[in-house]
């Protein structure tokens, strides 16, 4: 019995080890949905393997696994009602659907101020479920004629039909949220056909903007603008070098605006490379924008690698030139001793390795290559860890654009026009490898937005002929419409003509009125009411101005034309040399500025790739110590009429004024300090006795640095007021501020 009953549990125990051998096999089988059917796939499955999968479902230790958590209980904390229906959308999408939202409230809130209106208007969802294609129509030609925000700021109403259309877009993504289901194909077609008679109703313009490219031959002249103007002023010296950095970058990666600014210090790699063709290494800067598109957050990040081209087209356009100053200035290389372009090209990269990489200070990971720089405690500050603005951005190149004599104000999306023809027309990038780097998901897109849409040499092709390529790119680029003689602002006469403008007068007249009613009774309500109509008036002055500015801008070249031929035929015509010379002379640059723009603007002199390095190391050099040197700040306004010469202004004084100012000056605050000429200028600051080229440099300081001082140091004069100290200042010390 003994011998029988071990070999019963003999055979019970293989009988177990077997059944768990095919039952572990089982998840290996082709009935396991893990090995033949997708995840997003619907499982089929025969009687045989719907077995298979059920014995095969089956955990072992089923009691501990629930007790520990195990992957198949549902621990979950966290519903798909909870995330946010716009999530990952970016910033300036869901901004735009909510300007769309907020103006369907207060359209529905009109609606409801109605007489016998209907319900559905107390409630702006329940209004948006129950539209009718009407209702839609009448919304859209309310937006039309909308001319002021909630907060009173006036807007700029719909000039463009795209603009208009894409509003709507953004309005059915609005209407798709709050129903839970797309429009109607008969309420969208009507809704469509409404749009095209508004579009025409208010002379909406239904042609894109033309996409003008700019290639490297318009943004060199551009950035030695940049650096040598003194039309346009920046707090510090960096400003300038930064702003030529953003062009060269944004022409060699058409890359987005958004992308270039986001750029930071982590997004850099700065390497050493071996030279394949022997020589000395090349130093490589490495860049990986992130946010290359926002609508769906961050993509496949696209890397450009931009060698050093020792002999470039030009100093003033080389990422090296410009990053590495910046670099060295903000002294951002890990290495103590890497403080210099001559302590870089003393590297060497050791036998058996490609590359050297020149790591930066981990700390400085999120500085920005694109900083902001302000004010801070009376002194021009870089604050690394804050992004310069969009806004800010196009400002300056907006400025530059009008000194450099553009016609059209220049915009970083043109150097995706002009970068993605250049790749497009390239044998050696496909069509696949452009979708790529300008981040397309098909070249749907390029043809529909960058294709350009002015041909030229249409004309040798139709007769054979091999076409100009160099002429057709001069005629086709945005320098073509380059003339530095065109005004940037408004004379005497177009002022004189603003201020005839009928709504001008009817404004003016009824703020008069306001006035005299205000004055009778001193009602606080009609205090608020001329206020109000005094903000409109300086607007409304204001939005004239610059329509006038703009029609006479784009109204020159036709008169200048007209005036250049007569001079060149006749001889007769006034050219306006003269006073360019006076522009100049009121704009000079300081030594620092002209420092930077000798070393800037130069070519190679040999062949020797020593005398090169020197040539472009002194361009590093000078940039790093003009990031330090401030400006001053911005110019406000027009540019103040050439002040009087020495001997005017001493002959038109009259005598007693003179004597009278003496006394003053003797009486307040002593004797006049000696290094300051009454009769002069102050190239000095007589609070700090800082020195500077001109007298434009002292002002700037002085309103900066002394206007809260309330106290004369040279003078050992105390004040009361800040408009006290102006006036001590232009009397005594011939400052005007």
């Amino acid at each position: 019995m003994s011998c029988r009953k071990q070999t019963d549990n003999a055979i019970s125990t293989i009988s177990r080890e077997a059944s768990s051998v095919s039952a572990d096999a089982s998840y290996d089988t082709p009935c396991s949905p893990s090995s033949g059917t997708d995840l997003t796939e619907p499982e089929y499955h025969s009687p045989v393997a719907g077995k298979c999968q059920k014995r095969s479902s089956i955990p072992k230790n089923n009691h501990k696994s629930q007790q520990a958590g195990s992957p198949e209980s549902d621990d979950t904390d966290e519903e798909l009602e909870k995330v946010p229906e716009d999530y990952g959308k970016s910033l300036n999408t869901k901004s735009l659907i909510l300007r769309l939202k907020g103006r369907w409230a207060r359209f529905c809130r009109a609606k409801a101020t109605e007489p016998a209106a209907d319900p559905k208007w107390g409630d702006t969802e329940d209004a948006l479920r129950k539209a009718s294609p009407n209702d839609m129509h009448r919304f859209l030609n309310w937006c039309c004629k909308l001319q002021y925000n909630p907060d009173g700021r006036r807007l700029k109403g719909y000039k463009k039909a795209s603009a208009f259309k894409a509003d709507w877009k953004y309005f059915r993504g609005y209407y798709t949220r709050v129903t839970k289901r797309e429009m109607d194909k008969e309420m969208a077609a009507a809704v469509r056909t409404g749009i095209r008679h508004l579009i025409d109703k208010y002379s909406m313009e239904t042609q894109p903007r033309e996409n003008i490219p700019v290639y490297i031959e318009d943004m060199v002249p551009f950035n030695e603008t940049i650096l040598q103007t003194r039309e346009k002023r920046f707090h510090l010296g960096f400003q300038r070098i930064n702003l030529c950095l953003y062009n060269t970058i944004g022409l060699f990666t058409v890359n987005r605006k958004q992308a270039v600014l986001f750029l930071q210090f982590k997004h850099l790699q700065i390497s050493l490379q071996r030279d394949p063709h022997g020589g000395p290494p090349r130093p490589m800067i490495e860049i990986k924008p992130q946010f290359v598109k926002g609508v769906m957050g961050m993509r496949r990040l696209n890397t450009f690698s931009l060698p050093e081209i020792v002999y470039g087209v030009s100093l003033v356009y080389s990422p090296h030139i410009l990053l590495f100053s910046i670099l060295f200035y903000a002294d951002a290389f890990e290495a103590p001793n890497l403080n210099s372009m001559e302590a870089l090209r003393k590297l060497l990269v050791d036998d058996g390795r490609q590359e050297m990489v020149l790591p930066l200070k981990p700390e400085m990971d999120d500085y920005y290559v694109f900083p902001k720089v302000d004010i801070v405690n009376n002194k021009p500050c870089i604050l690394w860890e804050t992004r310069m603005t969009g806004g800010s951005l196009d400002a300056q190149l907006r400025t530059l654009s009008e000194i450099h004599g553009f016609l059209n104000h220049f915009f970083s999306h043109q150097f995706r026009y002009g970068g993605g023809g250049l790749l497009d027309q390239n044998g050696f990038v496909s069509d696949a490898q452009r979708n790529v780097i300008m981040a397309h998901a098909s070249s749907r897109t390029f043809i529909e937005h960058y294709r350009p849409r002015r041909h030229a040499g249409l004309q040798e092709i139709m007769c054979g002929l091999n076409p100009d390529q160099e002429f057709s790119r001069a005629v086709t680029r945005m320098s073509r419409w380059i003339d530095r003689r065109r005004p940037r602002y408004l004379n005497e006469t177009d002022r004189t003509s603003v201020e005839q403008d009928p709504e001008l007068q009817s404004a003016v007249r009824w703020q008069s009125e306001l006035e005299k009613q205000y004055r009778g009774s001193e009602n606080l309500t009609l205090r608020v009411m001329l206020e109000d109509q005094e903000h409109k008036i300086k607007n409304l002055r204001r939005r004239l101005q610059e329509r006038q500015r703009k029609r006479m801008r784009q109204d020159f070249s036709r008169k200048q034309a007209v005036i250049d031929i007569e001079r060149q035929l006749t001889g007769v015509a006034v050219s306006d040399e003269s006073a360019r010379e006076v522009l100049c002379k009121e704009f000079a640059m300081p030594p620092e500025q002209i420092d930077l723009v000798q070393t800037f603007f130069t070519w190679p002199v040999s062949d020797s790739l020593e005398d090169e390095w020197i040539r472009r190391d002194k361009a590093v050099a000078a940039a790093i110590k003009y990031c330090a040197f401030p400006e001053g700040s911005p110019l406000r306004g027009r540019p103040k009429r050439a002040a009087p010469s020495d001997k005017e202004d001493s002959a038109t004084s009259s005598p007693a004024r003179r004597q009278k100012t003496t006394e003053r000056s003797t009486k307040e605050g002593g004797i006049v300090n000696e290094s300051i000429n009454p009769l002069q200028r102050p190239l000095m600051c007589f609070q700090c006795k800082k020195q500077y080229s001109d007298h434009n440099g002292v002002k700037r300081h002085f309103r900066i640095s002394h206007l809260k001082d309330r106290r004369c140091n040279s003078c050992d004069l105390s004040l009361e007021h800040e408009m006290h100290l102006r006036r001590h200042a232009q009397e005594i010390h011939r400052l005007c501020t």
